[in-house]
């Protein structure tokens, strides 16, 4: 079941990310890895870094650091620096290169629902960034885990949509804006 949750997220991440393309929008990624110096240096671990680092999970250059085949970001896309910590708020470069492109509201969507997801929320909302969740396109490592963050969703972000609502949102902004005579 969680392999068919991860899978499913996955296709409705394609289509959020063709989309926003298709409408102009820019596609931003918040990568998390650590280096092989990190894993053998770092000592002041919380719990989710101590169970990262015993697993070497998002090993620069492994599988668990890449992006998923249908998800490599072209030219267009802005990959951020990666967090260190579970959002990029604290550890990386977000802040800037969203408020250099004069970008105030974000979609929000990702792979670890409860942990980096629901982070960048918290971060990005008390940042005064506007924040739509796409709940659907968002899974996290087990059922409960993954509820409790769609539970915090609802309470934090400005807006909490599906992916078939967004993309209609965004194809329609789209339309309007290809439909403004030229000044």
């Amino acid at each position: 079941m969680k392999r068919t949750a991860h899978c499913r997220a996955a296709t409705l991440l394609v289509q959020l990310k063709r989309t926003a393309k298709e409408a102009g929008i820019p596609v931003v990624y918040s990568p998390h890895y650590y280096s092989d110096e990190e894993f053998s240096s770092w000592s002041h671990l919380n719990p989710i870094d101590r169970l990262m680092f015993d697993r070497k999970m998002f090993r620069k250059g492994t599988w668990g650091a890449e992006f998923h085949p249908q998800l490599q970001p072209d030219e267009n896309t802005i990959v951020l620096s990666p967090h260190k910590a579970l959002s990029n708020f604290w550890s990386g470069d977000v802040q800037i290169q969203l408020r250099q492109r004069n970008i105030q509201t974000i979609i929000l969507a990702g792979m670890s629902a409860n942990l980096c997801v629901e982070s960048h929320l918290r971060d990005a909302i008390e940042h005064g960034f506007d924040v739509l969740v796409v709940k659907d396109a968002t899974t996290g490592p087990g059922k409960e885990a993954t509820q409790a963050a769609y539970v915090n969703y609802g309470l934090i972000a400005n807006e909490v949509v599906t992916t078939e609502k967004i993309v209609h949102r965004l194809k329609q902004a789209a339309e309007a804006q290809a439909a403004k005579p030229m000044a």
